[in-house]
């Protein structure tokens, strides 16, 4: 076999592929096959898929389509947000560049003339149809039911996109790693950079009480620790796809029964902190 994308020598069964990559991340799955069977991977694909994220210079960072208590604005409104982060070392001139959530109308709001986003720095516009308050205020909302939300450069070409599902109140919807990462659910990290947690040394003491029980497991399990404080749990199956994610304080029961047999990691905040096995 000739060796076309740079994957290896001819014959090591390492196998590439070359894509062409837009403004918006790449979801993907694989299937192998022989003369016998065949297998896909994720194991629901065309239902799951991986996902590769994809980040420019200036990126849609993090976004609150259901704010009750996370932040105000000047006129201590608790409307909806959307965080820009500028990913390079340099300042970015943002005159006319556009946000909207409409895929058939890009160019909806227009970023005012003399607005920059700061090198490796975070840009917040309110996303609350109120565009005679003073500072950044889109003119449009963003449904807590789900939609789209675009970025583009002042030419009009998109820069940035992202179709997200149903929004939790108080619970944000941001790129992990901060900047770069795929989108993912978070405690807020309103105008910083993004986490999965919501705390430091504290949330290194919750970590340490976590008890995850039974294990091994068959139709559910207990994740449970001592603590007032919201921590997003994730669950990952042993390809590292994301099957399961709550915010919880205190306690959880997670149902495992429509589960594959094999094993799965728990991560709270960004620990993972146990695996467990499902018979």
């Amino acid at each position: 076999m000739k060796c076309f994308h740079n994957d290896g020598a001819a014959g090591d069964r390492t196998y590439g592929i070359s894509i062409n990559v837009g403004a918006s991340n790449v979801q993907y799955y694989f299937y192998a096959d022989n003369n016998d069977a065949g297998i896909f991977s994720p194991q629901r694909a065309e239902h799951e898929y991986h996902e590769l994220a994809v980040a420019g210079d200036v990126v849609i960072n993090e976004f609150s389509a259901s704010n009750s208590t996370i932040q105000a604005d000047q006129d201590g409104e608790y409307d909806d947000w959307i965080e820009l982060y500028n990913n390079t070392s340099n300042a970015i001139d943002l005159s006319g560049y556009y946000l909207s959530d409409n895929g058939g109308n890009q160019t909806k709001w227009s970023f005012p003339n003399g607005t920059t986003i700061n090198a490796n720095d975070y840009l917040i516009v309110w996303a609350d149809n109120d565009i005679t308050q003073a500072g950044l205020h889109a003119n449009f909302k963003l449904s807590a039911s789900g939609e789209a939300l675009y970025l583009s450069n002042a030419s009009g070409s998109l820069v940035d996109e992202i179709v997200f599902p149903v929004q939790t109140t108080d619970i944000t919807y941001g790129r992990y790693p901060n900047g770069t990462g795929a989108f993912t659910s978070m405690p807020s990290t309103y105008d910083a950079e993004n986490s999965l947690t919501t705390g430091t040394d504290e949330q290194e003491e919750i970590l340490n009480l976590v008890k995850i029980y039974p294990n091994p497991v068959q139709d559910y399990f207990v994740v449970e620790f001592d603590s007032n404080e919201k921590l997003l749990l994730v669950v990952y199956n042993s390809i590292g796809q994301n099957i399961y994610q709550e915010t919880i304080v205190n306690e959880t029961m997670i149902n495992t029964s429509n589960w594959s047999k094999g094993v799965y990691f728990v991560k709270i905040g960004d620990r993972t902190c146990s695996k467990v096995v499902k018979y």
